[in-house]
């Protein structure tokens, strides 16, 4: 029995990101409208057509094969199919779209794995139209997007058939069942990974109408590539607010986003034509000014326009801003390279403003410019960024788990799965150091899926030599958590490691919820309804700690490590944690103490009935082989523990009595 591609069907996930690449594809090309169409045995049907204005198109629509369509003969020949203007081509001026006004046409073949046709994805123009070199770039790595998509239903299809067939044949298909599992697991983290590289990649920043990091590299490779060295130079400025994580927990996140595009508006209205912004990253802009005097006549001159534009950019920011009846100050750090006197590549002049800008934060000044004393900081990324391209390839990433321990049994409950890099030429690399590249450079997509995958099954292998109640803890990044596949991401490998939902728990940091309150409330309900868990680390540290509670259904709390350090001997630190194990009662949530180092501290969350605790006391991070010895096995031999629910419920219990 094979796979029939014409009953196949697309998700209703796939489907919105279908849509989102025609809506894209619609807006770059500037044109009325991006279709993608799928064909039958008799007909070919519009499937995902592009919202944009004085499109004739709606999803749903089809028409009768035979007509001599533009996608017809696109599917027919396997191969791309321009047409710049019907009417004045004999070929075509007979063609159907003609009466819906489309008298241009560009479109590319999609192809199922086995060959056989799905459809196309194509731009029609009401005028004349030859279609960029760019547009039809972007229409073939769409091409390439929607085939994986498609070669992942497939693969899915194969699978489900497999199984159907597994009772009759198992012994003979075990091995390429397997097979085939890895292979779709892999798939589905190349899709992922794909996805966040597009997005990435796409040329403007949604929350400031700025161009992104892409486009602002694009721009400045241009004008380096046209620089007359002895007659002009360019400047980078980059800039980052000082205070913007304190505006996000004093006033949220929408007020918080609210002040990014108000400032990226006050810059945009301040530059002018030789001049060109784009948001980098978070609360991160960069801009470009050009030298406007022959810098041979006055070579001081154009540094002397710099700290000009400085001066007025810093002027701009910290006028205060008056947001929903709230009067908000800015405090920014301005990091400044020239070229061509600090280079002539443009990422190294972009990361050499990044350093002069953390120089400048440093120093507590509002600017400075890139000097030799920096020099060291670009080396030490450089570096970083180099051998953690390979990191995941060469094998070098792993994790390492730490107990969670349950106060009133001593039983080992679960394990934090903490991500590790040894480097053979940089050794031991801690997080706090590669963690943030990662998220600029946007591997940070790919090692989150990795640390996921690999938690979730080492977690299965656990579950299945020491079948008891045991949960495996991950931390998410806040590009992992803005995906909108990311939930469906983590259903695919529980069921493709067979690991039962409750045993799993996903901690959110602050960091991850102030980017978007309606997409965090959307996400957490998602994933809870899969039955995995959710809590929220670190908390007590950030100044709307208290308000997440009241947003968001978490299922844990975990006290920031700061809380304990000094718990036995600080009155204050005994008081605020004995508030948060109270705050966590009142709505019923379970409470995790980090950092405990100390018998002391130990006895300290027990008397106080925290429910568990984590940190050096009970045991250090160590991979994975070493903690099922030293914490899974003795936990097997004892008495077999009740369920984590059931200690929670036992230590609700012991409250009340």
């Amino acid at each position: 029995m094979q796979v029939n591609s014409e009953e196949l069907k697309v998700s209703e996930e796939i489907f919105q990101g279908w849509q989102q690449t025609v809506n894209l594809i619609a807006e770059l090309a500037d044109i009325p409208a991006a279709l993608i169409m799928r064909i039958s045995c008799d007909n070919i049907q519009v499937f995902a057509s592009s919202e944009s204005n004085d499109n004739p198109y709606d999803s749903g629509m089809t028409e009768t094969l035979g007509q001599g369509l533009y996608c017809e003969t696109v599917i027919a020949n396997k191969a791309q199919l321009l047409v710049p203007n019907a009417l004045k081509d004999t070929d075509w001026d007979q063609n159907p779209d003609i009466k819906l006004g489309m008298i241009s046409y560009c479109g590319v073949p999609l192809n199922w794995p086995d060959g056989s046709p799905f459809g196309t994805i194509c731009m029609l123009d009401s005028e004349e139209n030859c279609y960029t070199p760019q547009a039809i770039n972007l229409l073939q790595r769409f091409q390439q997007t929607i085939e994986t998509d498609l070669r992942i239903i497939f693969e899915k299809s194969s699978f489900e058939l497999a199984n159907i067939q597994l009772e009759a044949r198992i012994a003979e298909r075990t091995q390429e069942l397997e097979a085939l599992n890895r292979k779709l697991s892999n798939e589905i983290d190349r899709r992922n990974a794909s996805e966040h590289t597009l997005q990435y990649n796409q040329q403007y920043d949604a929350l400031t109408g700025l161009a992104n990091r892409n486009s602002l590299l694009q721009s400045l490779e241009a004008q380096l590539e046209q620089l007359d060295q002895n007659e002009s130079g360019i400047a980078i400025l980059y800039l980052s607010l000082n205070n913007f994580k304190s505006i996000n927990n004093s006033y949220g996140h929408v007020i918080g986003d609210t002040v990014l595009r108000e400032l990226a508006r006050r810059i945009q209205s301040n530059l002018e034509h030789h001049q060109f912004a784009a948001r980098i990253i978070g609360d991160e802009f960069v801009i470009i000014s050009q030298a406007q005097k022959p810098l041979q006549a006055n070579a001081q001159d154009f540094q002397e326009q710099t700290l000009v534009l400085v001066q007025q950019i810093n002027k701009l920011i910290h006028q205060a801003y008056s947001i929903h009846g709230h009067s908000i100050a800015v405090i920014a750090n301005i990091g400044i390279a020239m070229a061509p006197h600090d280079s002539m590549d443009a990422q190294l002049l972009i990361q050499k403003a990044s350093a002069a800008m953390t120089a400048s934060k440093e120093q507590e000044l509002s600017y400075g410019f890139f000097s030799e004393a920096t020099e060291s900081l670009i080396n030490q990324r450089y570096l970083l960024e180099t051998h953690l391209a390979e990191a995941l390839r060469n094998d070098e990433l792993i994790l390492h788990y730490q107990p969670i321990i349950c106060t009133q049994t001593g039983n080992t409950v679960g394990a934090e799965a903490l991500l590790r890099w040894f480097s053979p030429v940089l050794g031991n690399v801690r997080p706090d150091q590669f963690i943030h590249v990662a998220e600029q450079t946007g591997q940070i997509i790919e090692i989150g899926n990795f640390v996921l995958r690999t938690a979730i099954k080492q977690a299965s292998r656990w579950h299945k030599i020491f079948p008891a109640a045991f949960r495996i803890a991950v931390n998410i990044s806040p590009m992992q958590f803005k995906d909108d596949q990311f939930s469906a991401y983590i259903a695919e490998l529980l069921e493709c490691y067979q690991l039962p939902a409750e045993y799993l728990e996903i901690e959110i940091t602050e960091g991850v919820l102030i980017e978007d309150e309606h997409r965090a409330i959307k996400t957490i309900r998602t994933i809870q309804e899969l039955g995995v868990r959710t809590s929220l680390d670190d908390f007590g540290t950030g100044y709307s700690s208290l308000s997440y509670l009241k947003k968001y259904s978490f299922d844990t709390l975990k006290i920031d490590r700061s809380f304990i350090a000094n718990i036995v001997e600080n009155k204050q630190d005994q008081k605020l944690a004995r508030a948060i194990i109270s705050i966590a009662r009142s709505l019923d949530l379970q409470v995790v103490a980090e950092g405990i180092e100390t018998q002391e501290q130990s006895q300290f969350i027990r008397e106080e009935n925290c429910d568990y605790g984590q940190g050096y006391y009970y045991g250090k991070p160590v991979p994975g082989d070493v903690f099922a010895i030293r914490y899974l096995r003795e936990n097997h031999i004892k008495k077999q523990p009740v369920t984590i629910n059931q200690q929670h419920s036992q230590t609700h219990n012991k409250i009340a009595g």
